[in-house]
Formats: C-alpha cells, structure tokens, sequence
C-alpha cells in the first residue's frame, strides 16, 4: 500500500493543512472521550482518591469540551497565507510597532494564519525530559470568543519534531504551542510599548502582521479561487467558501511618502539615501476617534540619478 503524500507547505494547500489538523483534533477528541467514558478499577477507591479521581475526570471533561468548540471554529475561520518577504517586513516592523487595538487592527473575528517561513521559535509543552523547549513558529489562529475575549495561539509545523506528536496519538501538520494568548480586543496595547511584565513579542509581530495586512500601500493580497463579481459577494465569500485562502505579499516597489508643503521642497541634495520604515498613526473610526498605525515602508529618498549612499540609515518614527 502507498504512503499518502504530504501535503506541501504552500498557500494552495492550506485547506488541506487545515482539514487534517481539525481531523486530528476530533480523533483525539474522540478517543480521550472514550477513555472516559470506560469504568476503571480505580472507581472502586474510596474517600479522597475516589474524589481526587473525579475531579481529575471533570477537568479532563472540561478540556475536551473547550478543545472541541475550538475544532469547530477552526473549521470555519478565515485562511490566510503570508509570504516569505512579509514575514520578514512584520517582524522588523513590529520591533517600533505604537499603542494599537486588537479590534481595529484584525482582518476577521476569526482566522487562521500561516507564515511562508518561521517567523521564530515558541515554547512547546515538553512531555519528557528529551523534548526540545522551543519549536518553530509556523502560524497563528485567533478567534473572537463568547465572553468577548479575543484568542491568539501560537502554531507549528513540528517539522523537525514530528515525534512530539506520538503521546497524543495523532498525526497533523500543524499543533498548538504555547501560550495561550487572552487579548481584550477593545483595549490599546500599551505593554509592549513601555516594555512591561505583561508583554509579549508575539503580540507585536501578530499586530504588526494583520495592520501590514490591510496597508496597500505595503501588502498586497490576492485570493485563490474563483473572483467575486461584487463587493457584497466579497463579503460573504468567507462564509460560502472556507477554503478560500488569502495571500499576502509584500508591494514592490514602495515608494516614498509624498513630501508636506514647506518640508525639504526647496533644498537641493546630492546623494540618494535609503529611509527605513516606521509608523505613522492614522486616526480612523466613527468620528476618528480611534487611532490604527500605519506602516511607511522603507524607500529611496533624494534625487534621480544621484548616486546612492552605501552606508543605510533606518529611521523609526512613532
């Protein structure tokens, strides 16, 4: 018998990728839910073991309950595939990434997203003492939860730790990491502006993602699948497609920001010079009373024909 091929890491198998890891959710689902259904010789226990054993039985209840619901999410959410160089523009622009709002900045209340290469590492719950800490960091999904708490989970491919997988049973090519990300989605995140205790680099560099997302003027996306006629069709497409997937890739070529009245109009330079890219925030919303930041990417300034400065000079503005 042949063995089934893998599914390449690509933007046109993410649908594939994402039907076999629900697939692996419900199986183990399925067969913890078995094993906790069947009587054990330990029910027999008595006093506080009989109660210490029940109440293991009920959080175990519990947990495959939450990861079921999550299954079913997944199966509907939004896919999106970011590309090798977009990668690389999120992570050095979420470095300089201002206050921003979870609620502004996300493309879908839920959504499934996949980098074209590892965005980093993250931690992975080690069953045994031979199990690495660290894992690649391959992909997000995030869902806008009934209590109004926004969830972001790290995921990865195991590429390299594919055996990570046997305790539970299953094969996927994508798991959970750690952690387990609680956001209020209305609420500014300033920790990782002032570098608290409460912030995450994760945060920044899936904030950055999704903002890059919906900049044109830095992203561009296109969708594999049939094109919609209309906007109101594109719309709902998500809903009547959830194997539509979303490619974002970087714009070439950026350009540079038109200049304000009375900047450097009338000043004559001799040199181009390259400007690195930071963040303007932009008032947006009703009234524009919220603030999205919006990401100007690095471009060439100074005249045409001029020769160009070897040495590279990054300016990061708020």
């Amino acid at each position: 018998m042949s063995r089934r091929k893998a599914t390449p890491w690509a933007a046109p198998g993410l649908p594939d990728i994402r039907r076999q890891w629900c697939n692996a959710l419900d199986s183990l689902v399925d067969h913890q839910s078995s094993a906790l259904a069947e009587p054990s010789e330990a029910l027999g226990a008595a006093g506080e073991s009989l109660r210490r054993l029940k109440r293991l039985q009920a959080k175990l209840a519990e947990s495959l309950s939450q990861m079921s619901g999550e299954a079913d999410v997944i199966k509907r959410a939004e896919l999106y595939w970011v590309s090798r160089d977009m990668v690389d523009v999120a992570l050095a622009a979420a470095d300089s990434l201002p206050e921003w709002t979870p609620a502004v900045a996300a493309p879908a209340p839920t959504g499934l997203l996949c980098w074209a290469k590892p965005a980093g590492s993250v931690p992975w719950n080690a069953l045994s003492p031979n199990d690495p800490t660290e894992v690649s960091w391959d992909g997000v999904w995030w869902w806008s939860r009934p209590d109004g708490v926004l969830q972001i989970q790290p995921l990865s491919r195991l590429a390299k730790n594919p055996e990570l997988l046997a305790p539970y049973g299953v094969s996927s090519p994508l798991w959970v990491t750690n952690p387990t990300l609680l956001l209020q989605p209305l609420v500014p995140r300033t920790a990782e502006v002032a570098r608290s205790a409460e912030a995450s680099p994760l945060v920044s560099v899936v904030g950055a993602a999704w903002l890059l997302m919906g900049q044109p003027t830095v992203a561009s996306t296109r969708v594999l699948g049939s094109a919609p006629s209309t906007q109101t069709e594109e719309s709902s497409r998500a809903a009547a497609d959830p194997n539509r997937v979303s490619i974002i890739e970087l714009r070439r070529p950026m350009s540079p920001p038109p200049e304000r009245d009375g900047s450097s109009g009338d000043r004559q330079y001799r040199h181009r010079w390259w400007v690195g890219g930071h963040w303007r925030q932009q008032a947006c919303g009703p009234n524009h009373a919220d603030r999205r930041p919006k990401w100007i990417a690095p471009y060439v300034k100074g005249p045409d024909g001029a020769p160009l400065k070897t040495d590279r000079v990054h300016v990061w503005r708020r």
